[in-house]
C-alpha cells in the first residue's frame, strides 16, 4: 500500500540488514528488500505494530499470505515473498518462521479454488449495525468503509480515501480514483439502492473529505479499522472471512444479476454448477458467464489480463 514508507521501522530494518549480510548479487538483495516491504505493508494493513523482525511470528506470515490469496497473487509471487521474509528473519535472529510453503498453504501451484469467500450478509449486516448505534463518530466512518466495500466493490484504502462529494458524479457515475491498486482508475456504472445509500451515509458522516479522520494518518486509521472490525467478528477465525469477503461477495451477487443464475463458488461441485447454469440459461450460459467475468473484473479495478483474479471471487468453471 502507498501510505507505508521507508521510514516504517520493519523497513528500514530490512534495508539496513540485507545491505550489512551482502549475501548474493546486488539483484538478489534488491529483491529481498522489495519482498520484505511487501509483507510489512501487508502487515500494516492487518493492523499489526510489530516493530521487529525477531518478533514476527508464523501468524503474522499466514494471514499476509491469506490476504495475498484474496488478492488473486500467484503462486509462485507469494513463495519469492515468503523466501524474502524468511531470509531477513533469519538476519534478525528468528528462525521461528515454518520453513516449508504447506505449512501457510501455498503447495500447490494453482491456488484458484471454489470456496465462497464471501463475508456472510448477517455477519456484515450485524457489525455495520452495532457500528452506527456507537457513540463513537470513528465506528461510524468504519461502517461507512464497510459498507461502500461490499455494495461498491472498494478495497479498504479506496474506501477511506472515498470522497463521496467528488466521486458521484452528476450522471449518477461513480469515480474511483483515489488509493487505487496500480494507480488504476475505474468508473462504476450501474448502482444499486444500497449503493446509492452507501455513498449517502458516507457523505454524511465525511463532511467534504474523505472517511479518514483530520487525526489519523492513513496508517494509523487502517490498523484502527482493522482492530475495530476484528474486535465485532469480521476476520477469518472468527467467521471465515476477512472484511474482503465484502468483494468477494460484491462480486457474486452482480454475477448473479448479470447472467441469472449463482457463481461456481455457490456449489459444491462444478458439474452441479454447470447444470444449475444450463437448466436456467441453456446453451447461452458460456457467454453470459464470460461477459459477466469481464464487466466484474473492471468493477473491481484487475487489470484486463487477470482472469485468474476473478476466479478467485467467483470460483472456476
Amino acid at each position: 500500500m502507498s501510505y507505508s514508507t521507508r521510514t516504517d521501522t520493519l523497513i528500514m530494518q530490512a534495508i539496513r540488514g540485507v545491505k550489512r549480510h551482502r549475501i548474493g548479487s546486488a539483484k538478489t538483495r534488491h529483491n529481498h528488500i522489495k519482498e520484505a516491504r511487501r509483507f510489512v505493508n501487508t502487515i500494516r494493513d492487518l493492523g499489526y505494530g510489530v516493530q521487529r523482525w525477531r518478533n514476527i511470528s508464523n501468524k503474522h506470515v499466514h494471514e499476509a499470505v491469506d490476504r495475498w490469496k484474496d488478492e488473486g497473487l500467484q503462486v509462485a509471487t507469494i513463495k519469492e515473498y515468503l523466501s524474502g521474509v524468511r531470509y531477513v528473519c533469519r538476519i534478525y535472529g528468528n528462525d521461528r518462521i515454518a520453513p516449508g510453503n504447506a505449512r501457510f498453504g501455498v503447495e500447490k501451484r494453482v491456488m484458484v479454488d471454489n470456496r465462497d469467500k464471501a463475508l456472510p450478509q448477517e455477519i456484515f449486516d450485524r457489525v455495520v449495525t452495532d457500528l452506527k448505534n456507537s457513540g463513537n463518530r470513528d465506528d461510524h466512518r468504519i461502517a461507512a468503509q464497510l459498507q461502500l466495500e461490499r455494495y461498491l466493490s472498494l478495497r479498504t484504502e479506496e474506501s477511506a480515501k472515498f470522497n463521496a462529494h467528488q466521486a458521484l458524479l452528476a450522471d449518477g457515475r461513480v469515480f474511483i480514483q483515489h488509493g487505487t491498486k496500480g494507480v488504476r482508475e475505474r468508473m462504476l456504472t450501474e448502482l444499486t439502492a444500497q449503493g446509492m445509500e452507501a455513498i449517502r451515509y458516507a457523505r454524511s458522516i465525511s463532511g467534504r473529505g474523505n472517511l479518514i479522520p483530520s487525526n489519523h494518518s492513513l496508517k494509523t486509521w487502517m490498523q484502527k479499522y482493522y482492530r475495530v472490525i476484528r474486535a465485532r467478528g469480521i476476520s477469518k477465525k472468527a467467521c471465515g472471512a476477512s472484511s474482503h469477503g465484502c468483494r468477494h461477495a460484491y462480486a457474486q451477487e452482480r454475477y448473479e444479476t448479470i447472467t441469472g443464475f449463482k457463481a461456481p463458488c455457490k456449489f459444491e461441485t462444478k458439474d452441479a454448477f454447470r447444470k444449475n447454469a444450463v437448466r436456467i440459461a441453456g446453451k447461452d450460459w458460456r457467454k453470459l458467464n464470460q461477459d459477466a467475468r469481464q464487466i466484474i473484473k473492471a468493477e473491481l479495478g484487475h487489470g484486463p489480463d487477470r482472469d485468474d483474479v476473478v476466479s478467485q471471487y467467483l470460483g472456476s468453471i
